[in-house]
């Protein structure tokens, strides 16, 4: 590693994590002998109806003559207590966004204390600014539809977006020789998704990208996952799914504050802080983190030829990341509710180098970001535009900027400059969704627009010294405009019917020329039947554009790759059926998909002229990818409960009419997670993740098959007794990632981490 990695992460001080470590024993073991002065209380726990999963955040709340008496909320272990209430009758309500509210009466006596136990079941809801479904729940999509909770979430115990999106079945998340994390769902090719905070987009259209490895997980509440046909409500670009992540905020009067923090090896730590208040019609939220790691350790059975000096630790994988969010809400009587929202997100990292590459004969990424920043505003709303179960208006607008530094240096040591490219991207958006009742559905109007201006600096080193610099700037301008109607034909048949036009132009293209405006079109359609309470199906089908990026058209990633501005655009038809089964102690899903895109976009290495060795995009006649996706949660005692997913696919690219493996898209995805509730506030997790037949793609342009790896995590946690620590909550853990080192290849020369160990506590208060 650099001198300058080698600052960016001091390493930890043993005897200062010692004492880290004896506070946290010593608040752990504090004798405590509080008077509250209270003569009742009640308390219990709150679990998922489908699952039996402990639910934290849900509100609590006393009622006595309709006045709230006391309240609060679950802790990390779906815990509550209620004190200081007089003798007398109560209503004890519970309330979670997406669940349906749970209530049950009690009588208490002077100093006694009523235990509870509140089971909540799943409701219709839509989540934020993207609208899953007008008229109907989640379960009642025609397309694949999947929710990360709150609680599936901090069992993660996530440092960055990345860590949560895994769990999502079918997702593969791998980073890639940029130094990028990114989702793939299904088979899915590279910028066929979009990823969405509060409504807003996420990616960085220049390269219609995100990096989810830089995304803090600190302020996440949950995740939503739209796959196989997404609604029309997602605009264009959206061949292989969406993801909307949301921002915590509290549903009932009064504030809570989280504190968050954890080290591990070989040298990491994260820290958060995040305050949550709401009082009358408004709400705020405040958060703010940080996140930073040193070169991550090197699984056994690592073998790496070149550009690794270290035999420990992977060179050139150090980051750091600081993260402050801030949102406000007011929500009227009337249904009307306006919020803004503003993430400002600032890190350093290292991208590492691909070594199975030999420097001395093709060109390597000696890549280090010394800036990579985004910052968004985001204001969004709904309002109802007539009397109660009449149109509604929905929408987002939002503006980011965002700034990235790459230094190309001249070899592993990252002492010699050899380019810098400096990037700075403005983008404003907007999506509107207009909700108007027709006939026996609803109709739903939907706009999606954005703009965007690309600056490119590009400096080359000489001897050490900058020489004159090169500028280049790019605009883009992105819509969708769409309708899709929800008709219920029975009251169990339900269908869904939707189109959208879309464009794209470029009008300012740096030095490359003018190119002329690229439209297309958008189709989904869809069925869903309920037979029973449990058991329902569903069917979509449809076609789904993606256009060109403009990095993809002109960028050439500081010599990397030779630019293509002939690009055509990508057009995919795809299909899905499936099944699910909503029990109480068991819950089953499996979805059978088909995709078959036109004019994909891929790449291939020259293999002679001027630029031998570089890399050029191309449009494939096309790719295949059909499999099946399935999914099981299962509470087969009280303290035990299982959840899981596995899918199998086929994916294959064609060229010249045969058909060949698709670059790094796995065959089988599976990850199974078993939880269990042992005595005195002790819980033991256990995870394992597999990942199987992906193929790469070698510089002479043929494909070897990467070794399947199967990576096993373990964590055990005590949650704290709120009462004895005067906390709302409070949790201490230890976790173990990748537990047998198992090496984990995400392409050629690039292997994932090997084994981490990691402590840390979560308090509540």
């Amino acid at each position: 590693m650099s001198a300058r990695s080698d600052a960016l992460f001091a390493p930890l001080n043993p005897s200062g994590a010692l004492r880290s470590l004896r506070f946290i024993a010593a608040l752990f073991m504090l004798p405590l002998s509080l008077s509250y002065g209270q003569t009742a209380a009640v308390e219990g726990v709150v679990v998922s109806a489908e699952t039996g999963e402990a639910l934290p955040g849900v509100n609590v709340a006393a009622q006595a003559d309709g006045n709230v008496a006391g309240g609060g909320a679950t802790d990390v272990g779906g815990a509550f207590r209620v004190e200081g209430l007089a003798a007398g009758e109560y209503v004890v309500r519970a309330t979670a966004v997406g669940y349906a509210p749970a209530t049950e009466r009690v009588r208490l006596e002077d100093g006694q204390t009523r235990s509870i136990r509140f089971r909540l079941e799943r409701q219709a809801q839509e989540l934020n600014e993207i609208v899953v479904r007008s008229t109907r729940s989640q379960e009642a999509t025609p397309t694949t539809v999947q929710r990360l909770s709150t609680a599936e979430i901090v069992r993660q115990d996530p440092a960055t977006v990345a860590d949560v999106a895994r769990l999502l079945p079918a997702a593969h998340v791998a980073t890639n020789s940029r130094g990028q994390t990114i989702l793939y769902f299904r088979g899915s090719a590279d910028r066929q998704m979009r990823q969405f905070f509060n409504g807003a987009l996420l990616n960085v259209p220049w390269d219609d990208r995100v990096d989810l490895g830089v995304l803090p997980a600190s302020m996440l509440n949950d995740v939503t996952a739209s796959k196989g046909v997404p609604s029309v409500r997602y605009g264009t670009n959206v061949p292989g799914g969406a993801v909307n992540f949301t921002a915590r905020s509290l549903r009932q009067p009064g504030f809570r504050t989280e504190m968050r923090a954890s080290a591990g090896t070989p040298a990491a730590g994260s820290g958060s802080v995040l305050h949550m208040g709401r009082q009358g019609d408004w709400s705020y939220t405040a958060e703010a983190g940080v996140t930073a790691r040193s070169d991550y350790a090197l699984p056994d059975g690592t073998d790496l030829p070149f550009s690794q000096p270290s035999g420990e630790t992977r060179t050139n994988t150090d980051r750091r990341v600081a993260n402050a969010f801030l949102h406000g809400e007011y929500r009227s009587d009337g249904g009307a509710r306006l919020s803004a929202s503003l993430l400002h997100v600032d890190s350093e990292k290292g991208a590492a180098p691909e070594s199975n590459l030999n420097p001395a004969v093709t060109g390597v990424r000696f890549w280090r970001y010394p800036t990579w920043r985004k910052s968004m505003l985001v204001v969004n709303g709904e309002m109802p535009l007539g009397p109660a179960g009449g149109p509604r208006l929905r929408g987002a607008v939002w503006g980011s900027r965002f700034a990235q530094d790459i230094h190309q240096h001249e070899s592993v040591d990252y002492d010699r400059l050899q380019e810098v490219q400096n990037d700075l991207d403005y983008t404003a958006g907007a999506r509107l969704i207009g909700i108007v009742p027709a006939g026996p559905g609803a109709l739903d109007l939907t706009i999606n627009t954005l703009t965007t201006r690309h600056r490119q600096n590009n400096v080359l080193y000489e001897e050490g010294d900058p020489a004159p610099d090169s500028v280049s700037v790019y605009r883009q301008h992105l819509f969708s405009v769409g309708a899709e109607y929800d008709w219920p034909l029975t009251e169990r048949l339900g269908m869904t019917a939707g189109a959208s036009f879309d464009g794209t132009a470029t009008p300012q293209t740096g030095p490359f020329p003018a190119r002329d405006p690229i439209y297309g079109y958008s189709i989904t359609t869809g069925l869903t039947y309920a037979w029973s309470e449990q058991l329902s199906f569903h069917a979509a089908a449809g076609r789904k554009p993606r256009f060109p990026t403009p990095r993809e058209l002109f960028g050439a990633a500081l010599g990397k790759f030779v630019p293509n501005p002939g690009l055509r655009p990508v057009s995919a038809l795809k299909a899905e059926a499936g099944a699910s089964w909503r029990g109480a102690a068991l819950s089953a899903e499996a979805t059978a998909f088909f995709n078959r895109t036109y004019d994909t976009i891929d790449k291939r290495t020259l293999q002679s002229g001027p630029n031998e060795g570089k890399e050029q995009r191309i449009n494939l006649e096309g790719t295949r990818v059909y499999g099946i996706e399935t999914r099981a949660a299962a509470r087969p005692t009280d303290r035990l409960a299982l959840d899981g997913h596995l899918t199998w696919m086929r994916p294959r690219g064609f060229v010249d009419g045969e058909a060949r493996p698709l670059d790094e898209k796995p065959a089988w995805i599976g990850l199974l997670t078993a939880t269990y509730d042992l005595p005195f506030g002790l819980r033991a997790m256990a995870q394992s993740e597999y990942l199987g037949g992906v193929y790469a793609r070698t510089e002479a342009n043929t494909f070897t098959r990467l070794p399947d790896a199967l990576i096993f995590d373990a964590r055990l946690s005590y949650s704290f007794d709120p009462a004895e620590l005067g906390l709302a909550g409070g949790e201490v853990f230890a976790r173990v990632n990748n537990l047998t080192d198992e090496l984990r290849l995400l392409q050629l020369g690039l292997p994932g981490p090997g084994r981490e160990f990691r402590v840390g506590f979560k308090l509540t208060l």
